[in-house]
C-alpha cells in the first residue's frame, strides 16, 4: 500500500533469496520513495494506490516536490535527501519458505498477488500470496498453490501474458517452451498443472522467453544454440520463424519493446545487444557493443520511452541506452566515455548483476539484483536524461517505419 509521511511513499518489490545451504524465500520488501506528482493525484482522487512490481523491479512516480539532496562535500556528489530520513529505507513484510534458491519471480499482470517463481527443480511454482502467513513460524512447509509439472529440467526464462489472465510460458534446460494455464489449478494447495503446448525447437537451453504486447498468439524464445525462434501460439507444432547464429555466443535474454510492436532486443554472452524489427530480420537493426564486458544476462525496455534500454551484466554493470542517440556527433572526450547511444552507466554491485527492473511510475528510477543477494534502489539525475534524445528509435519513422535505407538493404 502507498503508505508514508509527508514526503514519501511506500512501494513494493517482490523479491527472492539465492543461498546454498540455508532456507531459501520468496520474499515481498517495502521501499520508501520520494512522494510524487502522480502519487499525490492518486491519494487525492482515487485513494490509496497500491504498487505491486516484478523481482528485482521497483514503482514509483515522478517527484513533484521531492525532498531537497544533500552535497558530500568529501565524495564531491550529491546524496540522500535533507528532512527525510524515511527515503531509502527498505523492510521486508512478507516471506515464504522456496524450494531450493529462486532463479526468477514474477507476478501475473491481472491480480499481483499471483505469482510465479523457478528454483533448481523442473517444476514452476504457482503462489497465491493471500493464502500465506507473513512470516513463516516452526511449523511452516514449503507449499505452493500450485506445480506446473512438465519440463524435466531447470530454467529461468518465465512470462505472464498481458492478455490472457493466468496464462504462463516458461523455458527451460530442456529445450523446450512450455505454456501454462493456471486457471485449470484446484483450490487445495500442491495442485498439478499440466502444459496446453510445448514448443520444441531449439537444440541448446532455452535461457529466455517473452510474450508480445500486442498479439496475444506471438512468443520468441532465445537460447543456448544462439537462435530466435517466433512463435504463432495458434500453431505450436513448429516456429513461425527461425533466425541462426544471431549472435556470436549465447542468448540469455529477449524483450519486446512495450511501446513499439515491431521492435525487440536480445542481450547475449557475446556481451552485445541486439536490436531486431519483426518485419526484416535478415540482420540486425542495430548492434549495441563495446560497453559491457562480460556476459549480458537481462534487457528491459523502459515502459515509459521506446527508445529506452537497460540492460545488466556479468561486469557488475546496469547500463541506459538511448537509441533515438544512434549516429549523434560526440567529441572526442565523450567517445572515451562509450557510444552515443549509452546514457548511463551504473557501477554500483560488487558481484553479477542478475536481474533488474524499471520503476513504471517514476520514468528512471530502477532496481537491480545482483548475485551476492543485494539489490538496490536508485535513480538517474535528472539533467542526464533530459536533453539530447528524440524519444523514437533511430531508423524508425513515427509510425514504426523503417527510414533511411541504403541500398544495399532494400529486399
Amino acid at each position: 500500500a502507498s503508505t508514508g509521511g509527508k514526503t514519501t511513499e511506500e512501494h513494493s518489490l517482490l523479491l527472492g533469496t539465492h543461498t546454498t545451504g540455508e532456507q531459501n524465500y520468496l520474499m515481498v520488501a517495502t521501499c520508501n520513495l520520494p512522494k510524487t506528482h502522480n502519487s499525490e493525484a492518486n491519494d487525492e482522487n482515487n485513494g490509496t494506490k497500491n504498487n505491486k512490481l516484478g523481482a528485482g523491479s521497483v514503482a514509483a512516480a515522478a517527484p513533484k516536490k521531492a525532498p531537497a539532496m544533500e552535497y558530500d562535500e568529501e565524495k564531491d556528489e550529491f546524496g540522500g535527501f535533507v528532512g527525510s530520513a524515511d527515503v531509502g529505507k527498505i523492510d521486508i513484510k512478507m516471506k515464504v519458505m522456496h524450494e531450493g534458491e529462486v532463479n526468477r519471480a514474477r507476478y501475473m499482470p491481472q491480480n499481483h498477488f499471483m505469482v510465479a517463481s523457478r528454483g533448481p527443480n523442473p517444476e514452476v511454482y504457482i503462489w497465491d500470496l493471500t493464502k500465506h502467513s507473513s512470516f513463516p513460524d516452526e511449523h511452516s512447509v514449503f507449499r505452493p498453490q500450485g506445480l506446473c509439472v512438465g519440463h524435466t529440467k531447470e530454467g529461468y526464462g518465465m512470462v505472464w501474458s498481458t492478455f490472457q489472465e493466468g496464462h504462463l510460458a516458461t523455458a527451460s534446460e530442456d529445450c523446450t517452451v512450455r505454456l501454462w494455464d493456471i486457471s485449470t489449478m484446484g483450490k487445495e494447495a500442491g495442485q498439478q498443472i499440466s502444459s496446453y503446448a510445448t514448443l520444441s525447437h531449439h537444440t541448446d537451453t532455452v535461457e529466455d522467453v517473452d510474450w508480445h504486447f500486442k498479439d496475444p498468439n506471438l512468443i520468441v524464445s532465445v537460447g543456448g544454440d544462439r537462435s530466435i525462434c517466433l512463435w504463432d501460439k495458434t500453431n505450436p507444432t513448429k516456429p513461425h520463424f527461425v533466425v541462426n547464429d544471431a549472435h556470436l555466443a549465447d542468448i540469455n535474454s529477449v524483450a519486446f519493446n512495450p511501446l513499439n510492436e515491431y521492435i525487440f532486443a536480445t542481450g547475449s554472452s557475446d556481451r552485445t545487444i541486439g536490436i531486431w524489427d519483426v518485419r526484416k530480420l535478415n540482420k540486425k537493426m542495430q548492434l549495441l557493443e563495446n560497453v559491457h564486458t562480460d556476459d549480458v544476462f537481462t534487457i528491459q525496455w523502459a515502459p515509459h520511452d521506446e527508445a529506452i534500454l537497460a540492460s545488466c551484466s556479468a561486469d557488475r554493470r546496469v547500463a541506459i541506452w538511448d537509441l533515438s542517440r544512434t549516429n549523434q556527433e560526440q567529441s572526442p572526450e565523450d567517445a572515451q566515455d562509450g557510444p552515443p547511444e549509452l546514457l548511463f552507466l551504473h557501477g554500483g554491485h560488487t558481484s553479477k548483476v542478475s536481474d533488474l527492473g524499471w520503476n513504471p511510475n517514476n520514468n528512471f528510477t530502477m532496481a537491480s539484483t545482483s548475485e551476492d543477494n543485494i539489490f538496490q534502489v536508485w535513480s538517474m539525475a535528472e539533467e542526464i536524461y533530459a536533453t539530447g534524445g528524440t524519444g523514437t528509435i533511430s531508423g524508425l519513422d513515427e509510425n514504426g517505419e523503417r527510414v533511411g535505407l541504403g541500398p544495399d538493404e532494400l529486399e
